[in-house]
């Protein structure tokens, strides 16, 4: 029975025999149109019904007072609930940005696994914040979009509440409440109205709070794309040990112990060398410098021999390799000059090579003389991985007396040279995407102490023994070197670049010191020029490289890079003289590529001295992949900050607002507006042109504030009030009001047992 009853509706539970006006006292205020401004309904030419609108003051004769539907004000939760979701995905997407833009989410740091306990870690993924950034910059997307448009309806949604609790029904003016309606914090023609001093008129606080809201709302994200720029960098991903090779720390020898093993190296990458090859091991200190060579290696800038690969990258890591620069320079001197000390009975190292050649009585001579008066049996190497720096000399003597030879210099004399080495060794910075890829300068210091997060120690153990220069027992001689042939000077351990260059060139084994012997071999070994055999005597071969021809001159036209003979054992120019010959003029014609030539003897001798070292310094390389992050400076963090914070609190604000007591209508729109019109009638705002807006006073005099004005009819069962403009009351929570049809609402059980007592509470 109780569900059949609360499903009445109220317009059965009118007394219709009992209506009557609406007592004066509660009764709306709004004042009474003439009859001369109302339209004449009994003529047929105005296409009225004989009946009054539902709005008129009379209710029709088959309807009770109210039009039998009610209802009661209701909360309405859902613009705080979607202005909740707007602010938790606003603060979202900037929280996200900010803290990808110093580190990442997934970890400490973006170089946090190239610590030395990680070395050998599990790829990382990076995908949880590649996806949270595009999350974030998509939603930043979106947000740029709607926040205006959501900003305003969230300020729609609170000007309901706004107008309907003001203290009094002058609280707000028709025009303040059309400022609101029409959403004037949109539109920049309140700004002149503004400067023409009439915002009191216009204006009101809601309307004051919606300009500041729109105003940082509009800003904020504009703002936010100046100071928020993507920027690529590369992160770990896995680090890979690329191989090991020698260090400066530790000098002893990998291949073998032999004493002279680096000398034979030597003199063999010496005889192969040329001006052409790209060397793959030497460097510059230049970026994308990538392939050089031989040529004009004395005018490169900053060159120097590192055992990696130039333009080695090593990624996200930061990685150290050993390089050595050796510079020569050269000059020619004058007998005074040349040490006095250069004989078969100095210290140090001396070679002295000469021939004497009689052909027809007539002499022929040549000799050359090599020096090194300062070496002694301690190495000029250090065992440290600071930067050291020695400088060795050597002194040449050539001599050639010979008819065939027009060069006027060594007829008339010796041609003395001072070639100085100058070695600077070290550690550097191998190129990754720290430093642009470009190599790091030579350091001062060892770089294995400063190691730091981006780093990984590159030997297992920092530990090594900081010797100087060692003295080493050679025979029965301690640090002086007695020898008539250079054979002591091979003894020594760790030699610098320039005397190992100077034992290759000159030293046992050398070309200067076999070829006679060998030369003999093959004179004894040539075949007869019988034609039978294939042979001719006009034939050349090839039977020796000599030292650097590759960067000599040659007296043969065409160049010639090689020492070679005819097939003819009777031939007079088959004699190791005249071949000998040929390749100490090319040296003399050569005397102005010295330092070139002495440069690259260098290197390759540095060369194979790294190679010859046990390879204990690692080398390892993390390629890193891209990724893109946001680059935010703190200023910017800050600036974003201070205005998003203030404008999510005070649009929180102002949904909650909005949301916290029951309305009237759902939002002030134009609908809510046109019942304003209806309630006001024609007579006062008739349907006329109206172009300036701020002359009609009457907007200024008309309250726009919703109250309570009383109820329908006084002798109703179930009580139903009506809303107005003129007087009343502020409405009330629980009762119940005149409503359209489609927002009837059915009695409640508390009315249904109200009615059932006898009637409900006015009160």
């Amino acid at each position: 029975m109780a569900e059949n009853d609360s499903a009445i509706h109220l317009r059965s539970l009118s007394q219709p025999s009992l209506v009557s006006a609406p007592d004066s006292s509660t009764q709306d205020e709004t004042p009474r149109h003439s009859s001369r401004h109302l339209p004449d309904d009994s003529t047929p030419e105005h296409g009225q019904h004989e009946e009054l609108p539902a709005y008129s003051r009379a209710p029709p004769t088959n309807q009770s007072l109210g039009l039998g539907h009610s209802t009661t004000l209701h909360r309405s939760g859902l613009i705080a609930l979607i202005t909740v979701l707007f602010t938790a995905l606003a603060v979202y997407a900037w929280v996200i940005l900010a803290i990808l833009s110093f580190r990442p989410i997934s970890t400490s740091s973006w170089e946090e696994n190239a610590s030395y306990a990680n070395r050998h870690y599990i790829h990382h993924d990076w995908a949880f914040d590649t996806r949270l950034y595009r999350s974030a910059r998509v939603i930043q997307s979106i947000l740029t979009v709607i926040i205006l448009p959501w900003t305003s309806a969230v300020c729609a949604h609170a000007a309901v509440i706004f107008m309907q609790h003001q203290k009094d029904s002058m609280g707000l003016t028709m025009r303040q409440v059309m400022a609101l309606a029409d959403r004037r914090w949109l539109d920049f023609s309140l700004l002149s109205d503004i400067l023409r001093g009439a915002w009191k008129k216009h204006g009101s606080l809601l309307l004051l709070l919606a300009i500041i809201l729109h105003f940082l709302g509009a800003i904020i994200y504009p703002i936010q794309a100046i100071v928020v720029n993507p920027k690529t960098i590369h992160v770990p991903v896995s680090i890979n040990e690329m191989g090991t090779v020698g260090d400066l720390a530790h000098q002893a020898a990998y291949y073998s112990t032999v004493t002279g093993n680096d000398v034979v190296r030597t003199r063999a990458a010496l005889l192969n060398a040329d001006s052409h090859t790209m060397q793959p091991q030497l460097w510059q200190g230049i970026q994308g410098q990538q392939l050089s060579n031989f040529k004009n290696f004395s005018t490169l800038r900053d060159p120097f021999y590192a055992p990696i690969p130039n333009g080695f990258h090593t990624g996200v890591l930061q990685q150290f390799a050993l390089r050595i620069n050796s510079s020569a320079t050269s000059r020619s001197i004058a007998a005074a000059e040349f040490p006095s000390g250069c004989n078969s009975n100095s210290s140090g190292f001396f070679a002295n090579y000469s021939s004497l050649l009689l052909y027809e009585s007539i002499p022929y001579y040549w000799a050359i003389a090599a020096c090194m008066p300062n070496v002694t049996s301690k190495s000029p190497w250090v065992e440290t991985r600071d930067r050291q720096e020695f400088s060795e000399s050597l002194y040449l003597n050539i001599s050639i007396r010979d008819s065939n030879v027009q060069t006027t210099a060594l007829s008339a004399g010796s041609a003395l040279y001072e070639i100085t080495l100058r070695t600077t060794a070290g550690y550097f910075e191998l190129p990754n995407f720290m430093n642009n890829g470009t190599p790091g300068a030579l350091l001062e210091s060892d770089p294995t102490p400063n190691c730091n997060k981006t780093c990984i120690r590159q030997i297992n153990q920092y530990s090594y023994y900081n010797r100087a220069r060692r003295d080493e027992t050679i025979g029965n001689t301690t640090n002086y070197i007695h020898q008539t042939v250079p054979w002591a000077s091979l003894e020594v351990e760790n030699k610098g670049p320039l005397l190992t260059t100077a034992l290759a060139l000159f030293g046992p084994g050398s070309f200067l010191d076999t070829f006679f012997a060998s030369m003999k071999v093959i004179q004894n070994n040539l075949p007869d020029s019988n034609p039978e055999y294939g042979y001719a005597s006009s034939s050349k071969v090839c039977i020796e490289l000599g030292p650097l021809m590759n960067f000599f001159h040659t007296v043969y036209t065409p160049r010639d890079t090689c020492i070679s003979i005819y097939m003819n054992p009777n031939s007079n120019v088959n004699n190791a003289h005249d071949l000998v010959r040929d390749w100490l003029v090319s040296m003399y014609q050569s005397a102005s590529s010295f330092p070139n030539v002495f440069t690259t003897a260098a290197f390759l001798s540095n060369k194979q001295w790294v190679e010859s070292m046990k390879p204990v310094y690692a080398i390892y390389q993390d390629p890193g992949t891209e990724m893109e992050i946001p680059d935010i400076g703190l200023a910017g963090v800050i600036v974003v900050s201070i205005l998003l914070g203030p404008y999510l609190l005070l649009l929180l604000a102002l949904s909650w607002y909005g949301s916290r007591a029951p309305r009237w209508t759902y939002r002030l729109d134009s609908f809510a507006m046109l019942r304003f019109g209806a309630a006001l009638g024609e007579g006062i705002f008739p349907m006329l042109i109206a172009e300036r807006t701020n002359d009609i006073k009457e907007l200024d005099e008309i309250p726009g504030v919703i109250r309570d004005v009383g109820p329908v009819s006084e002798d109703a069962i179930i009580p139903v009030n009506r809303i107005g403009l003129w007087g009343g009351k502020p409405l009330q929570n629980r009762r119940r009001y005149e409503c359209y049809e489609a927002d009837n609402e059915a009695m409640t059980l508390v009315e249904v047992n109200g009615i059932r007592r006898g009637g409900v509470s006015r009160t």
